[in-house]
């Protein structure tokens, strides 16, 4: 339960079985690899940062995803939803390997982009041919030849489009007639007038001045012979010849797919998981005949490591010690129960190699905090159920299937102390008197169970900030950073654990309803505001110790004391729990709520009780999924906020472990 002890060595493999030696480190999965820069003491030059992202991918892996995502296009919608079903392609070691050393890959690959390339070619010629036709289309009275167009020695004639409204258009074809120029109106859409223009060269300035004058778009038809309908015809006889070339090049497409898909997407599987190996060639110290490497390793794992390297004749293990202010990457290590929980603290950060692993402080926490925002026991039947499906589903880490059989059983344990079952359901089945007897804390609708869910809340949070100021006391008490121990951790825990104990021994914890009466004497409360007092002077003297100026130091211990992660701080993390008590609430309500429509309605003859069902199961549902949110949202804040606030800081490197990580197959032994 702790973040794992790691070495440091240096790998120096000779270039004949460098890849080798890369190859079966990967496949060991032991190890976090990165090249090995040789630096100069007696300089100032600083160690190159090349990450995986600088890396250039080689052409081949573009290729093969793009020929690979070409296929993808030609799937069918049945084929699609079955492979959806099927998820990553399942092979054998030796199918991986033979497949990967194939020479006819590559042929293949630029085949599929070949053909993908000569499509779309036709697809943007056909896209110009259509365009061609729509405008030709628009002419098709003309029945003259094309080649006519334009000006000639005697005479122009001009296609084009007047954009006027009806009573413009026939002033402009009144002043064509005045200046000689003959108009025949082809068609009219809207305020567009398509016209025919002619007219004699003596006139062709008058009329080109004109024209000009009144925005005549001339159609751009240019470069044809022969008639629009002659023209149309030609290019309908491409459009037909392409689009049989395409359908051809298309079936050629569904033939590699049915007969290449496979082999591509294991081939591409290979060539992706091989680009952690392509980089570490490439980048790195080496000479002609030597590659260095740094590797960081468990303390427990190194044997095996050495075990591996010397397996291999040109190979050599050598333990070197960290960089001054090198970051060492961080493993935790946890138990079968707590590791799912490693997922709520690589979503805030790992810790610090040298810190403390939070994971199975928040595990217990976690748990029932959701469970009690769910605050129903038919919810978490549902979770466990869910869970021992995605256990047979899921292949791998099981970290996630356990994660929600966790959440799940403390589901459970929520709903059945406050009475929740699907809502009131039980009620409405005439068997609330079997499932009422779980129920110790009340409903938490009705004011008894509001009440001790309020208190249980709140006291759920007091445990949990006073246990993370012990987890920072014992942490730093065990790494001897004593200044934090008795300066900071130590003094908060005596004003915390003595204001709750003053505040339960008065009548104001009687009055808000927090106890019946006073848990403690008022002696009592008198002698623990004699530790205050010392404990707070403490934070004011060094709670800003940093600060140089005496002056500026006290009045910001003052204010650490107070406001800035004071007293008043405390106050406003322990009022955070309350949200446990408000999701509860929601949970309970929208569940009894759902109950109540469902079976007023069900009360109708013949459909009622379809409805009644219907009405049930997407009730709950709905609840169950906007509660599961919230519930995971609002814990997962009280853990980082309120409970990592108190000891825990991370920022940490993950370890990037050096394996074969597979996106579109499984690979069986």
């Amino acid at each position: 339960m702790a973040v794992a002890r790691l070495e440091k060595y240096l790998i120096v493999t000779h270039k004949s079985e460098e890849a080798r030696v890369l190859r079966f480190l990967q496949k060991k999965e032991l190890i976090e690899l990165k090249p090995y820069f040789k630096t100069d003491k007696n300089t100032d030059e600083s160690v190159p940062d090349f990450q995986k992202q600088d890396f250039t991918v080689p052409d081949i892996n573009i290729k093969a995803k793009r020929a690979f995502d070409i296929l993808a296009e030609y799937e069918k919608k049945i084929s699609k939803k079955m492979a959806a079903k099927a998820g990553k392609i399942v092979v054998s070691n030796h199918e991986y390997e033979s497949i990967a050393s194939l020479t006819d890959n590559k042929e293949i690959i630029d085949e599929i982009i070949s053909i993908d390339k000569q499509i779309s070619s036709n697809n943007a010629k056909i896209t110009e041919i259509t365009l061609k036709i729509n405008q030709l289309e628009l002419w098709s009275s003309f029945k003259n030849r094309l080649e006519l167009l334009g000006d000639h020695d005697s005479y122009s004639i001009k296609l084009g489009v007047i954009k006027a409204r009806k009573n413009v258009f026939e002033e402009i074809c009144s002043e064509f007639d005045k200046k000689k120029i003959s108009c025949e109106v082809i068609n009219n859409n809207l305020n567009l007038n398509y016209i025919i223009l002619a007219y004699h060269s003596e006139v062709r300035a008058d009329a080109r001045d004109y024209l000009s004058a009144i925005a005549f778009e001339e159609a751009d038809i240019k470069g044809y012979f022969g008639t629009v309908q002659e023209n149309t015809d030609s290019f309908k006889e491409k459009l037909a010849h392409l689009e049989n070339i395409n359908n051809s090049l298309r079936k050629k497409l569904e033939g590699y797919k049915k007969d290449f898909e496979r082999t591509l997407t294991i081939y591409l599987d290979y060539l992706e998981n091989n680009l952690e190996i392509e980089w570490a060639l490439n980048y790195g110290f080496s000479t002609d005949n030597v590659s260095f490497y740094t590797a960081w390793i468990k303390k427990d794992d190194k044997k095996t490591l050495y075990n591996i390297i010397n397996g291999f004749n040109f190979t050599r293990l050598i333990p070197v010690e960290p960089e001054e202010g090198e970051t060492v990457p961080t493993v935790l290590e946890n138990k079968k129960f707590f590791r799912p929980f490693e997922l709520i603290i690589n979503l805030y950060g790992v810790p610090k190699y040298f810190e403390i692993d939070p994971t199975p402080y928040i595990s217990i926490f976690f748990a029932l905090f959701f469970g009690l925002c769910m605050t129903d026991a038919g919810y978490g039947l549902i979770f466990v159920a869910v869970s021992i499906l995605l256990f047979f589903k899921m292949k791998g880490s099981k970290n996630i299937p356990m994660l929600v059989l966790i959440l799940g059983i403390f589901t459970i344990l929520g709903g059945a102390v406050f009475n929740g079952w699907f809502g009131d359901l039980p009620g409405y089945l005439g068997i609330n008197g079997f499932f009422s007897r779980f129920a110790i804390l009340g409903d938490p609708l009705k004011t008894e169970g509001a009440m001790n869910f309020f208190r249980l809340s709140l006291l759920l949070g007091v445990i949990q900030v006073i246990f993370g100021l012990l987890i920072k006391f014992f942490d730093n008490l065990f790494r001897k950073e004593y200044k934090v121990v008795f300066l900071d951790a130590l003094p908060w825990i005596v004003i915390v654990v003595s204001l709750v104990i003053i505040l339960l021994s008065t009548e104001i914890a009687v009055n808000i309803q927090l106890v019946s009466e006073p848990l403690f004497s008022a002696s009592v409360a008198k002698v623990l505001i004699w530790l205050i007092l010392p404990a707070a002077l403490v934070i004011i003297l060094f709670g800003a110790r940093d600060e140089k100026k005496w002056g500026f130091r006290l009045f910001m211990g003052f204010l650490n004391l107070t406001i800035v992660s004071g007293i008043t701080s405390f106050l406003g993390d322990f009022l955070s729990y309350i949200r446990l008590m408000a999701l509860g609430l929601v949970t309970a309500g929208i569940g009894t709520a759902v109950n109540k429509i469902a079976f007023q309605i069900g009360s109708i003859p013949v459909i009622g009780i379809i409805i009644l069902v219907v009405g049930l199961i997407f009730g709950h549902m709905f609840n169950l999924g906007i509660n599961m949110l919230g519930g995971f949202v609002h814990t997962m804040r009280l853990q980082y906020v309120e409970f990592f606030s108190k000891f825990y800081e991370g920022g940490g490197k993950p370890f990037e472990v050096f394996k074969e990580e597979h996106k579109y197959i499984s690979i069986k032994d």
